[in-house]
């Protein structure tokens, strides 16, 4: 009985990972009256012609004008300047003076502004989204006067939170920023001037975590609160900055329930960030972590499965590299003859399997069991970015296998009938057991098939012809007469 119980091999581990404290997600709330983040000038911090101003927000009013992130002298009108706008109900963004529409924005969401500078060009992104802007933007140039966040250069404050503040000195692309939007930075990312994670939690320090530590003093009385959640590395899902089985481990015990995982660890969980968790994933991360080329391999694009009466069978066009099954009730399957290179976990109802080097199932692969099993749903996952929900279907009880004439001289002809697409064989073996000849071996279609058997070199006497799928076996007697 071959079993793989890498969860259990590894539930000791991962119960005192999860054990251990992650580091909180903090931001600062902003009371709209006084509160601000002052950072003191310096020639980096000033932003002409090409730069980037990221940060996450939470509005929780829209009263009048409200700094986010400003380094702006009123005299010269020549700082770079992102704020809320002037327009009533004050829900748009301004950035440096350039406008969007109203009703952009609510109160108590998190949004993630990006405000882009290419030589003039004013380009703003809400939650990676272009968003238009109109009117003439400022012209830009240094100035000594300090950089805010929180703030304009006047006493037009903002009141929510704020988190995940990043300044570059280069124009980022709408990719670029959907790619990192979500995920904290090293802080020694190239052309990154400024990055405030926010997540010190106490002091009146905000700490600059790019190589430059341009730190902040807090000024009013902000508060340090829950902050918007992100993650790390995608596909680490236990934060030790590698991606490795480990985290395969990790991402199928949040799979099965054995433990809940922090929005953190399930963010990185979501490998193609569709937004379900689910055997693509896994799939995907084994391909990471084994570095396989999926370039010009098959894809899978439909399937079924056969429930007879000792077994479970599936059916596919393509390699299947992992699947999930979720049955009506609990029912253990001790003995799940999957390859050696593969995982097989379950929990309850749920089973989930998966290969661990990138091989794919046998084409004769079932799973044993001891009585017939309503299952709620089978799904496949192969080398594309889409799972395959298998579509149950009616495996026949035998093959229609027929032979003639029977005694034969010099031929026999067979006649058999295959009910689905299938990779069958032919063999002749003697009353011994012995194996005759091998006459068919390969992948057929559906239908009505014959092949003629002429002997040579063998003796007078009885023969079994016999045809299997790997699952399903039927022999036929003939009687060779020489």
């Amino acid at each position: 009985m071959k079993k793989l119980r890498l969860i259990n091999k590894y539930i000791p581990f991962i119960l005192l990972y999860l054990s251990t404290s992650f580091s909180q997600d903090y931001s600062i709330n902003f009371d709209g009256n006084n509160d601000y983040i002052l950072i003191p000038d310096h020639n980096q911090l000033d932003l002409t012609e090409n730069y980037t101003i990221e940060a996450w927000i939470f509005p929780e009013s829209f009263t009048w004008l409200a700094g986010i992130v400003s380094k702006y002298q009123t005299s010269g009108a020549n700082g770079y300047l992102l704020r809320l706008t002037d327009q009533a109900p004050y829900s748009g963004i301004s950035f440096d003076e350039k406008k969007t529409s109203t009703g952009v924005l609510n109160n108590n969401q998190w949004y993630h502004i990006a405000a882009v500078n290419e030589q003039g060009d004013r380009k703003l992104y809400i939650n990676g989204v272009e968003t238009p802007l109109s009117g003439s933007s400022l012209n830009i140039s240094p100035n000594n006067n300090p950089l805010r966040i929180g703030s304009d250069y006047g006493s037009r404050f903002f009141n929510g939170r704020i988190d995940e503040v990043r300044l570059w000195d280069t124009p980022k692309t709408q990719a670029e920023i959907n790619n990192y939007m979500n995920q904290e930075l090293s802080g020694s990312e190239l052309n990154l001037v400024a990055y405030y994670r926010f997540n010190e939690g106490c002091g009146d320090t905000l700490f600059d975590n790019s190589i430059n530590n341009h730190h902040g003093v807090l000024r009013g009385s902000p508060g340090w609160v829950d902050g918007h959640t992100l993650s790390g590395l995608i596909g680490d899902v236990n934060f030790d900055e590698t991606i490795n089985i480990y985290d395969a481990v990790m991402l199928v015990s949040i799979m099965l329930n054995y433990e809940t995982g922090t929005p953190l660890q399930v963010y990185a969980c979501d490998i193609n960030q569709d937004n379900i968790i689910d055997i693509l994933d896994i799939i995907q991360l084994i391909q990471i972590v084994m570095d396989l080329d999926t370039a010009n391999r098959q894809i899978l694009t439909n399937a079924s499965f056969f429930t007879y009466d000792n077994y479970i069978k599936f059916e596919s066009n393509g390699p299947v590299l992992g699947f999930e099954i979720i049955l009506s009730d609990s029912y253990l399957i001790e003995d799940n003859q999957l390859p050696s290179s593969w995982s097989w976990n379950q929990k309850g109802n749920k089973i989930i399997a998966f290969s661990l080097d990138g091989s794919s199932l046998p084409d004769n692969f079932k799973i044993p069991i001891s009585e017939k099993l309503d299952i709620e749903k089978i799904t496949l996952a192969g080398w594309g970015n889409e799972t395959i929900d298998a579509v149950e279907s009616i495996f026949p009880k035998t093959f229609e296998l027929k032979t003639g004439p029977n005694p034969f001289n010099p031929k026999c002809k067979i006649l058999f009938t295959i009910y689905s697409h299938s990779k069958i064989e032919l063999k002749i073996f003697d009353l011994t057991g012995h194996l005759v000849e091998n006459i068919f071996s390969g992948n057929i279609i559906a239908g009505d098939h014959s092949l003629n058997w002429a002997p040579k070199n063998i003796s007078s006497g009885t023969y079994f012809i016999q045809i299997t799928d790997g699952a399903l076996t039927q022999t036929s007697k003939v009687i060779y007469l020489k």
